[in-house]
């Protein structure tokens, strides 16, 4: 269906009567205007994508302002308009939101993870301003991932990658569902597709097959609940492909031990009819307890409320149920745009920024990381929250993700408990910092002036709020001492000269200039780090007709032999780290260690992210070496004869050389095969994965990190 104009005025003027038409129309034809000439990767004019965006947002049910914002939101980053001829022509609040969408993407930067982050972090930034600016990227994103078959395979493969990792999430948080499951699933579709091809073949003949099963499930309820004078929808549900492939993976089980893939949801008038339908589901059929979940007392962040429960039903299938309000329901499917819309051009106000704390955590952790890798990493632990409910003793109800501990729990009180948290009791039993929180614990912290935090804690802490905090202690602590060990170097290696009354005291402050630093102890921190090494420092203090001639030193390794170059920089010890046996091929960066070198990591590598930013420099593969890499990998698979012989065939064919293999059955039935090879890059190593997923049984193949 091609999207025209009167379709966009029709589904505005449906929600909102009093729409400004005159608006809208001008803003269409001066988009066209503007667009007229321009065709998209697909051949079809470029006009017809500020339309499709403009739909998203009516479908959002936004309001005039965010749709004439719709349609103008690339006019000035494809043309010579500016953010003042918007604004002649459309007022202020259509000019702020083009403005602010535009300012998001127009910008240089020196590699790509850096322009990510930059992106989202002034995405995040927006938000703050109006909630509108990232609804309408949404609406961007959603209608590019619906034409994502037009690029090229790697810019296919890197923006599904990104929707998957952030704008999903986003979607998700805002309590937009019907977003998020569509750019799930368009995201599986181009990072595996493969796995989504197949997934959603078995996912059409399962429902196919439960559909007259289902049907009777739902006449049943209609049954039941009207002879307790319970009247409402009962619609069937079924869970979209990604959240199945997500399951699939997290479980390492096969799609036939998937058994909730079909629901109902019943749709009631009242919060007490929702509790009286629960009672009545649990007497006709056996609740799963762990599976009973209660969303309307205790709300999800982005406002989701509703009742869980799976119950035994007829022939022993297992049925998830999800009771909720025509209101709730409505928001589980608008989420925040639903709220949002009543609210056009303002803030987020006090009142709204407690529904939203999520939000201030995300502002909260911008403006504290400065580097691309820490604020990706904090970002997509904000945006991925599994959530649990535990108490203070005063009764306050505290969110965490799950997994969090007593230290997330105190520096969400204040950052000095948090600092000096030495443990905690929970439930009236003392418990160490790294006990896991569960819904319903009862936390109060103990505090102790000598506990201070480690580097151990950032292992320990879940939450993005409670690991910046750590880290800034660290690098206070950090610097403090590198500042020391830099003076103590300087003065051990001046005292020889000062003797003979060569050299006169050293300007710090004019020395860190000719290194481009800012001041004497940002010099002083970087010889404790080793930045900068004390031979460096003393060619600019001596006087050359002073120096002594250097001794000889045995000739350090060859970069070229580690098959890593460090950019700019010359004759440095190079290692792997083992903590993520990178590959060449991976997204690597090098990690100074005291007296050691560099130790090159992968991009992604936990103890990196976890890292002093300052410490890392850029590195890169030299393509022309030919040293050889060992890594392990695992591989999920059926637990039948003659599998794993298979496997070690396919790994022989393609002259892989096993170091180690170990086999593990599991009780689903599968067995988990671990092999540790040798291989020459990171594309070898992907070749060998898609051969071995080839085999019949292969359920799913992950390399590991650290062995």
């Amino acid at each position: 269906m091609t999207i025209r104009i009167n379709d966009i005025m029709d589904a505005v003027s449906s929600y909102m009567p009093d729409v400004d038409r005159n608006l809208i129309e001008k803003a269409y034809v001066f988009s066209a205007r503007i667009h007229q000439g321009q065709i998209r990767l697909s051949g079809e004019p470029y006009l017809n994508h500020p339309l499709e965006v403009a739909w998203i947002i009516t479908q959002m049910k936004l309001g005039t302002a965010s749709v004439a914002a719709g349609l103008l939101h690339d006019t000035i980053e494809d043309s010579l308009t500016t953010v003042d001829d918007i604004r002649a022509e459309f007022g202020e609040e259509v000019a702020f939101l083009v403005d602010s969408l535009t300012k998001i993407s127009m910008i240089n930067f020196r590699s790509r993870e850096e322009q990510q982050a930059e992106n989202f972090r002034k995405m995040i930034l927006a938000i703050s301003k109006d909630l509108r600016i990232l609804l309408i990227k949404l609406a961007d994103r959603l209608h590019n991932m619906r034409t994502l078959q037009y690029h090229k395979p790697d810019a296919r493969y890197r923006i599904a990658r990104e929707t998957l990792d952030i704008y999903a999430p986003l979607a998700n948080r805002l309590g937009i569902h019907w977003v998020q499951r569509e750019l799930e699933d368009l995201g599986l579709k181009y990072t595996d597709p493969e796995g989504y091809s197949t997934l959603k073949a078995s996912l059409d003949a399962e429902i196919k097959e439960k559909d007259k099963y289902l049907k009777d499930i739902m006449e049943k309820l209609r049954v039941e609940l009207g002879k307790y004078g319970l009247k409402g929808d009962i619609v069937g549900r079924t869970k979209h492909i990604y959240s199945v492939y997500q399951k699939l993976k997290r479980q390492g089980i096969p799609f036939e031990n998937v058994y909730d893939i079909l629901g109902v949801r019943i749709i009631l008038n009242t919060i007490g009819e929702c509790y009286e339908a629960l009672g009545i589901i649990h007497s006709m059929w056996m609740p799963i307890h762990s599976r009973i979940k209660d969303f309307i007392a205790m709300p999800k962040e982005n406002m989701y409320q509703s009742l869980h429960t799976t119950v035994i039903g007829p022939l022993g299938e297992r049925i998830e149920i999800q009771i909720r309000t025509h209101e709730m329901d409505f928001i589980a499917n608008e989420g925040i745009a639903a709220h949002w819309r009543y609210k056009e051009g303002k803030r987020i106000s006090e009142k709204d920024g407690e529904k939203f704390s999520w939000l201030r955590q995300l502002l909260e952790s911008q403006s504290e990381l400065r580097d691309p890798r820490e604020f990706l990493q904090s970002l997509k632990i904000d945006l991925y929250p599994e959530e649990i409910y535990v108490f203070t003793p005063g009764g306050d109800i505290l969110r965490f993700p799950i997994g969090a501990t007593p230290l997330d729990f105190a520096y969400s009180v204040h950052t000095e408990l948090g600092h000096h948290c030495k443990g905690a009791m929970v439930n009236d039993q003392i418990v160490p910092l790294n006990y896991e929180l569960k819904s319903g614990d009862i936390v109060k912290i103990l505090k102790s002036s000598k506990a201070t935090p480690s580097k151990d804690w950032l292992r320990i802490a879940k939450t993005t709020r409670a690991r910046n905090k750590i880290r800034t202690w660290l690098r206070a602590q950090e610097r403090e001492q590198s500042i020391n060990l830099g003076r103590e170097m300087l003065e051990k290696a001046l005292a020889g000269y000062r003797k003979k009354g060569e050299v006169k005291e050293p300007d710090l402050d004019r020395l860190a200039g000719e290194f481009s630093l800012k001041s004497g102890d940002e010099l002083l921190a970087s010889l404790g780090f080793g930045r900068i090494s004390i031979h460096q420092a003393m060619h600019k203090i001596v006087p050359e007709s002073e120096r002594a001639l250097p001794r000889k030193r045995k000739p350090k390794k060859k970069t070229e032999e580690t098959g890593v170059r460090v950019k700019g920089v010359e004759n440095l010890l190079i290692r792997f780290a083992k903590c993520c046996r990178p590959l060449p091929g991976d997204d690597v960066v090098g990690f100074i260690t005291r007296g050691r070198g560099i130790t090159v990591h992968r991009s992604n590598c936990p103890y990196v992210v976890a890292s002093d930013p300052q410490r890392l420099v850029p590195v890169e593969w030299d393509t022309e070496s030919t040293e050889e890499h060992e890594v392990e990998f695992s591989v999920i698979c059926r637990d039948k004869p003659g599998m794993l012989g298979s496997i070690t065939a396919v790994i022989g064919a393609e002259n892989v050389n096993i170091t180690k293999a170990k086999v593990q059955s599991l009780s689903t039935g599968n067995a988990r095969c671990v092999f540790r090879v040798m291989v020459k890059d990171l594309p070898e190593l992907k070749g060998l994965f898609k051969k071995i997923h080839g085999l019949k049984g292969v359920e799913n193949i992950e390399r590991l990190q650290s062995f």
